[in-house]
C-alpha cells in the first residue's frame, strides 16, 4: 500500500469547564470548503484537538490545488488534455450537479473509523485515497493503492502491470473495524475516466489487517457506484454492503439502491429488494442478536441549487424530499433475509444516519430528522418511543447532522452545523451545547470510542 505524509496543523483547546465529563472521545470530520476539518473531543478530560488539512484553507495551498486538478482529472472526457480541463468548471454531472458542488462532494470526509492506540481512519465520498490520523504522533498518512510505487492493478483488477492512468481504484466511503482481529473492511472499484456513473461495476470487498499490513479479498462481484456503507454484525458472521443509489430512470423515478448481505462463515450472499424505499444508504447490526440487521430509506437526493454560486459562497446542499424516511428491519437465516419491521415517523425527514444501541438493557435506535430532531425508537418493535428538539446555545432552531451513541449507552452525541450537543437518552434533554463555530457540512459520519 502506498503511504504518503501530509503537513496538517493540529490546534489544542479546551472544552468548557462548566461541562459534564463523559467516559469517552468523540470524532467529528466536517467540510469547510476545500479544506478538511477533523474534531477530536476527549470528554473525560475536557480537552479538544482541531486537525485540518489542508494547513490553509480554501486554495491558498499546494495541496489543494492539486486536489482540484486530481478532480478536474477525474471527471473529465479521456481525450481531454491540460487546458481542456477548464471545460470540467462549467459542466454538468451527477443528478446536474455543478461542478463546485461535485468537488465539495468528492472532497468530503464522510466516515470516520477508529482504528485504535489513538489512531483514526478517514474515507473522502469518492477517492483514490484515504487518511490515516495518528493522534499521539500528530501525524496524517494518505494511503492508496494505485499509482506511484503503489499496488499493481490490471483493468481486472488482479495484480499485474501498472494501470493506465486513466484507471484509478476508488474506496468507499466508510470502513468498518473488527477490534478483535486488528482488521478493516473497506471495498474499492477501478473506475476508468469518463466511465458512465450509474452502470454497474466489479466492486471488491476487502480486509486489511493493521498487524501485518496484508490485504486479503472478502467478496467481489458486480454492484454498484456509490458503495457508501459497510458493516459486519456483532459476532462477525455476517457481513452488510449497502449503496447510496441516488440514480433515476428515465422517468426520473429513483432506482432501487444496491444492497448485499453476505454469509462469512458460508460464502452465501443475499441480495435485498428495496424497490419503493430507496435510497438505502447505511446498514447497522442488532447488537445482541447477530443475525438481524436494519437498513435505513432515506427517501431524498441531493440536487443542483437554484444558482451554482449559491453553492460556491454557502456551501449548503439542495435536497429533493419524497417524502418520511423510514428503517426497515431484517432476519437473517438459512432461507435468506426476512423483513420483520418499519419504523418511520412524518417527520422523520432527510435521516443523515441511524444508530442501534443498548440503553439499560433495552436496544433502541436513534435517528436524525430534519432539520432540528432526533428520533428514538424501540429496536425489537419498532414502535415510536420520543423526539427530541435540538436547539443551539443561542435558543435558534439547529439544523442536525450526524449522532453517535456514547459507549455506555446513556447518551447519543451530535454534531450540527454550528455545535457540539450531548443529548441524555433516558429524560430525552439535551444536556450539553458546546460552539464550535461555523460547520458548513456536518452531515458526515461522527463517532465515539472508550478510549
Amino acid at each position: 500500500m502506498k503511504r504518503r505524509e501530509l503537513k496538517a496543523k493540529f490546534v489544542d483547546f479546551d472544552l468548557p469547564d462548566s461541562m459534564k465529563t463523559y467516559d469517552a472521545t468523540a470524532a467529528i470530520p466536517v467540510s469547510k470548503g476545500l479544506q478538511q476539518t477533523w474534531y477530536f473531543l476527549n470528554l473525560r478530560d475536557r480537552r479538544g484537538l482541531m486537525v485540518k488539512f489542508p494547513p490553509r484553507g480554501g486554495f491558498l495551498s499546494v495541496e489543494a490545488l492539486g486536489f482540484l486538478y486530481h478532480v478536474s482529472t477525474f471527471v473529465m472526457n479521456k481525450e481531454h488534455r491540460l487546458f481542456p480541463r477548464l471545460r470540467t468548471i462549467f459542466g454538468s454531472y451527477h443528478n446536474g450537479l455543478s461542478f463546485f458542488e461535485i468537488v465539495f462532494k468528492l472532497s468530503k470526509p464522510h466516515g470516520i473509523t477508529w482504528v485504535g492506540k489513538g489512531k483514526y481512519l478517514v474515507s473522502l465520498w469518492a477517492s483514490s485515497s484515504f487518511f490515516v490520523i495518528d493522534l499521539n504522533a500528530r501525524r496524517i498518512e494518505s494511503r492508496s493503492f494505485s499509482g506511484g510505487n503503489g499496488r499493481r492493478v490490471r483493468r481486472d483488477g488482479i495484480t499485474g502491470a501498472f494501470a493506465p492512468k486513466e484507471m484509478q481504484e476508488i474506496f468507499s466511503t466508510y470502513q468498518f473495524f473488527d477490534e478483535k482481529h486488528n482488521q478493516t473492511y473497506f471495498t474499492t472499484f477501478l473506475r476508468e475516466r469518463g466511465d458512465e456513473a450509474e452502470r454497474d461495476r466489479r466492486v471488491t470487498v476487502k480486509k486489511y489487517n493493521w498487524d501485518t499490513d496484508e490485504v486479503a479479498e472478502v467478496w467481489a462481484g458486480e454492484f454498484g457506484k456509490a458503495t457508501h456503507y459497510i458493516s459486519v454484525s456483532t459476532g462477525g458472521k455476517y457481513l452488510g454492503l449497502v449503496q447510496f443509489g441516488d440514480f433515476f430512470d428515465g422517468e426520473k423515478k429513483l432506482l432501487p439502491s444496491k444492497i448485499l448481505v453476505l454469509n462469512m462463515k458460508d460464502g452465501k450472499e443475499w441480495w435485498i429488494d428495496n424497490t419503493g424505499w430507496s435510497p438505502s444508504a447505511h446498514v447497522d447490526w442488532d447488537p445482541v442478536e447477530d443475525n438481524v440487521c436494519y437498513f435505513s430509506c432515506h427517501n431524498g437526493v441531493i440536487v443542483p441549487n437554484d444558482n451554482p454560486l449559491e453553492f460556491y459562497f454557502k456551501k449548503v446542499y439542495k435536497w429533493k424530499i419524497f417524502g418520511p424516511a423510514s428503517i426497515h428491519k431484517y432476519r437473517m437465516d438459512a432461507r435468506g433475509p426476512e423483513k420483520i419491521g418499519i419504523f418511520t415517523h412524518e417527520e422523520l425527514l432527510r435521516m443523515t444516519i441511524h444508530k442501534v444501541f443498548l440503553h439499560r438493557g433495552r436496544t433502541l435506535i436513534a435517528c436524525t430528522g430534519f432539520p432540528n430532531y432526533v428520533f428514538f425508537a424501540d429496536a425489537k418493535s419498532m414502535e415510536y418511543v420520543k423526539k427530541v428538539e435540538v436547539l443551539e446555545g443561542s435558543g435558534a432552531k439547529s439544523v442536525v447532522g450526524s449522532l453517535y451513541p456514547s459507549p455506555d449507552g446513556e447518551k447519543v452525541f451530535l454534531i450540527t452545523t454550528g455545535s457540539f450537543q450531548v443529548i441524555d437518552v433516558e429524560r430525552g434533554v439535551v444536556e450539553e451545547v458546546v460552539g464550535l463555530g461555523r460547520i458548513y457540512d456536518p452531515f458526515n459520519h461522527m463517532i465515539s470510542v472508550g478510549e
